[in-house]
């Protein structure tokens, strides 16, 4: 199992959370981001295994219909996402995964997130550090809580983490985390091929350039500045096509009442990505990655700084 640098004390980390979720008054909630991807189901999955083995009842709640891999790649496993569909209200305790901004009611008692931020919020208990998948280091806390990692557990993660990273690709997996995914994957006789087409997700471009906008869409508060983001990744991204899609995304940052609307192309191909941001006045600004920029780690800290420094 990879282990986390510098986590000298981590048997005093899971015993924190432990202890913060134990104490919990009322329904436990464990959520991920709106439009939950793989990673972000993966990680609610384990985080339920995690408190079941330490019993303390929660249930996973997905406000927003998780999107069309994560149905088709849970399904694989026998689990069906839309079964943890629901609203959450103000009463309950919530367990952010994969994000650390709660766009939904509760107290959120806990959050578990790989996505950086120097405006790090102030929960009971807050772990924010680098990793290609949030599912890997949930994965990390039951091993470090001595809870024994089931064979589904160890493949969930192994998933997560080649969907999360453009098959092991992205700049945010650290070179240790690739390996270990990659012996783990061999080691459990997975279909790697079928990780990486599934990693690589290529998007069919002829698809309506509506549809192409809005893939991968997260809605982000950056001191009070909504912005939205999507990208898309394909080898076959042509000039008449990007206008399309250009067009569409200036009419949206408009409807969705945002300052920014940051759109990505990653050619998992060409190994790298191009970062166009449109702003409400119809503006729009390029930028070029010569490597598979990371949107958690490599561009929406930036834009976050951005907006908090405009606004400061």
């Amino acid at each position: 199992m990879v282990k986390k640098a510098g986590d000298d004390d981590v048997s005093e980390r899971t015993e924190a959370l432990k202890a913060v979720l134990a104490a919990a008054r009322g329904r436990l909630v464990i959520t991920g981001h709106d439009t939950p991807d793989v990673d972000s189901v993966v990680s609610c999955v384990l985080m339920k295994g995690l408190l079941d083995a330490w019993g303390i009842a929660a249930q996973i709640v997905l406000p927003t219909p998780a999107d069309k891999q994560a149905h088709r790649v849970m399904a694989r496993s026998g689990i069906d996402v839309d079964a943890w569909r629901g609203e959450v209200t103000a009463a309950d305790g919530l367990v952010l995964v994969d994000h650390h901004r709660p766009l939904h009611p509760g107290e959120v008692l806990a959050c578990v997130d790989h996505h950086p931020t120097d405006y790090p919020p102030r929960f009971p208990y807050v772990q924010i550090e680098p990793s290609g998948a949030c599912a890997l280091m949930v994965l990390r806390l039951w091993e470090e809580a001595g809870v024994p990692v089931t064979r589904l557990a160890r493949e969930l993660a192994v998933t997560a983490l080649y969907l999360d990273t453009i098959a092991l690709r992205s700049a945010k997996i650290p070179p240790e985390e690739a390996q270990w995914a990659g012996e783990q994957a061999a080691r459990l006789g997975m279909d790697v091929d079928w990780l990486m087409r599934e990693g690589m997700g290529l998007r069919d471009m002829s698809l309506p350039a509506r549809t192409l906008a809005m893939l991968g869409k997260k809605v982000y508060d950056f001191g009070g500045k909504r912005v939205c983001s999507t990208y898309v990744q394909t080898n076959g991204m042509t000039r008449e096509k990007l206008g399309e899609i250009l067009t569409v995304l200036k009419e949206a940052v408009v409807l969705e009442e945002a300052c920014l609307w940051v759109f990505l192309v990653h050619d998992p191909v060409a190994m790298r990505s191009s970062e166009y941001d449109i702003t409400p006045d119809g503006g729009v600004q390029m930028q070029s990655y010569e490597y598979l920029a990371s949107r958690g780690k490599d561009v929406m800290p930036c834009v976050e700084r951005r907006m908090r420094g405009e606004r400061a």
